[in-house]
């Protein structure tokens, strides 16, 4: 039976993003998550289970970031060895501020706030991004009109 506690991360339903994304367990009762914290819009809310079928499979806690990337066991189904920090960009580069908002095609270097520079690796949806930052690869939510 898995042991849930706060400040593991969980795959969940976002109620802003209106998405499926990776949050932080902020509160849990009766060993079920009963408040999380999204980590792409920082809102707090209901745990919901994810809506999609394979994050469903998968929303089992995820270990540590450091662990998690270089264990065999990942989010996907293609499990892949520890992941090669992303070459640094060439002096040409245009590096973009990451945006929710922004659109991103495949070989775009971003500097996002937390997990800093990486290269756009793949486009997974028209509003998902597998991008390669020092830390692991991480998805990121695209091209997404932002709330008013």
């Amino acid at each position: 039976m898995t042991t849930y506690k706060a400040g593991q991360e969980i795959d969940s339903y976002c109620t802003k993003c209106k998405l499926d994304l990776t949050h932080k367990i902020v509160a849990v009762v009766s060993n079920k998550p009963a408040k999380v914290e999204c980590r792409t819009c920082y809102g707090v809310h209901n745990y919901r289970a994810p809506r999609s079928a394979a994050a469903a499979a998968a929303a089992t806690p995820s270990a540590p970031r450091a662990s998690r990337s270089a264990s065999s066991g990942g989010r996907s189904a293609g499990a892949r060895a520890a992941p090669e920090p992303p070459p640094a960009p060439p002096e040409h580069a245009r590096i973009s501020l990451y945006a929710i908002s922004e659109k991103f095609t495949v070989g775009s270097w971003i500097s996002h706030k937390t997990f800093g520079i990486g290269v756009v690796l793949r486009e997974l949806a028209t509003n998902k991004i597998e991008v390669r930052f020092d830390a692991g690869t991480k998805v990121l939510v695209h091209n997404t009109a932002p709330l008013t």
